[in-house]
């Protein structure tokens, strides 16, 4: 037990007097007496080994065994020869005026960097209540904040507050995919006031900025980052993209009657159509049978079957194509040619006059500049916001294990605490 306790508390063998262990059911006490040794008073400065009493304190400890235990400090008080005053050695077991071991505490912030595990579980894991462990994370969370990256990733995420569900704003260093911080909203006037009070030499170091197209973002990326190219994240022109081919696809396939062969076709083999189609296994043969009774086979290949569902009508057929085209792209273009990709694809999507196609048209033509930024590159990687995609799924299990929370300063440091590698624990990493 010696050899733990020194361990534990990165004690030296030498500094330990006695130490023994009780167990009383499912409770252990440690029982400890720190070697006695010459102190210097803290008044005069005087030195003693005068012992005047001791004084026994009960401080939690992490489960041992377990046990739900506790540490009994026998506690020296010193008396100075030299001017009466009567003061206490040193504790290594916890910080002043707390009565929980440093080693527990350590415990529980270790446990809470895993962004997986709950305050609850916490509390239970080490016999202490909720509100217990969160005012423990509250005091020793340390976060160090980063300086504004080079490429900035700006994005959003549903928060709760106060039973409403609401959209935080997140930023990330696209490069590391650390956290440079969350906001409680993602207005325009609240970005505004926080973006302005970091300091314009910072700001101005941003080349890039990644966005969706949400308009605030843009407006106040052109004000607060001069130099920065606003870009429009590929991802959400391929969904933008992708969403309008599925509302054409449910449009033509609700022409039909439900128990056409045609409707069950594009009703339940609609995922080889929202494919990219260069990544389909176009080989692969699919088993009909379930659905058909008179279909021409019961075995078909994945290519036939695309090909037999775009001949059903010549407007889902238009904008499949439209749809991959823009795919092809968006994989092999280059900064120097995209942009007059862009305006082919607009021009074609007017000519067609396909009221999804249409819509498409006129929100690329209105974020083409944007758009076309995104081809830039930053340390060999394109402009793109998936680093912060990634972040987000991390704070949105972060938010769901937590049943929402309601302290949204609480979110956010738990948030930086458990996805930052530079964030640390106030009191053990100084």
């Amino acid at each position: 037990m010696k050899n733990t306790i020194i361990k534990l508390f990165n004690l030296e063998p030498d500094e330990l007097e006695d130490v023994q262990f009780i167990s009383e059911g499912n409770r252990a006490f440690i029982l400890i007496t720190l070697k006695r040794v010459r102190q210097r008073c803290p008044q005069c400065g005087s030195s003693t080994k005068v012992v005047h009493d001791y004084r026994k304190r009960t401080l939690t400890h992490a489960i041992l065994n377990d046990q739900y235990t506790s540490i009994v400090f026998n506690q020296r008080r010193y008396r100075c020869t030299n001017c009466n005053k009567q003061f206490s050695e040193a504790n290594p077991f916890t910080f002043p005026h707390k009565r929980m071991s440093a080693f527990t505490i350590l415990q529980i912030m270790k446990m809470l960097k895993n962004p997986h595990v709950t305050f609850a579980q916490v509390a239970d894991a080490m016999h202490l209540s909720s509100t217990t462990v969160i005012r423990i994370f509250e005091k020793y969370a340390g976060i160090n904040t980063i300086p504004l990256p080079e490429s900035l990733c700006i994005d959003e995420i549903y928060s709760t507050k106060y039973k409403q569900k609401v959209y935080a704003c997140v930023m990330a260093d696209m490069n590391t995919s650390q956290i440079y911080d969350l906001l409680p909203s993602r207005k325009k006037a609240d970005l505004c006031s926080y973006f302005s009070a970091i300091p314009l030499t910072e700001r101005s170091k941003v080349k890039y900025v990644s966005i969706d197209m949400y308009p605030v973002y843009k407006d106040v990326a052109e004000i607060y980052f001069p130099n920065a190219k606003v870009c429009v994240d590929s991802f959400h022109v391929i969904q933008l993209i992708n969403r309008a081919f599925t509302s054409t696809r449910i449009r033509v396939m609700n022409r039909f009657d439900k128990n056409t062969e045609e409707y069950k076709l594009l009703k339940h083999f609609s995922r080889f159509l929202d494919m990219d189609r260069s990544r389909t296994r176009q080989h692969d043969v699919i088993d009909l049978h379930r659905y058909f009774h008179t279909f021409e086979g019961r075995y078909v290949s994945v290519d036939i079957l695309i090909e037999k569902m775009l001949s059903l009508d010549i407007e889902l057929s238009i904008v499949y194509d439209m749809k991959e085209q823009y795919s092809y792209w968006n994989r092999t273009c280059t900064i120097d040619s995209i942009a007059s990709k862009l305006d082919n694809f607009i021009i074609e999507a007017f000519i067609y006059d396909i009221k999804e196609l249409t819509d498409i048209a006129k929100t690329i033509r209105h974020w083409k500049t944007e758009i076309v930024n995104s081809f830039n590159h930053h340390h060999g990687r394109r402009i793109s916001n998936g680093p912060i995609e990634s972040v987000n799924a991390r704070i949105k299990s972060i938010n769901r294990n937590g049943n929402g929370y309601k302290n949204f300063e609480r979110f956010r440091l738990r948030v930086l605490y458990s996805l930052n590698d530079n964030s640390g624990i106030k009191g053990f990493d100084d």
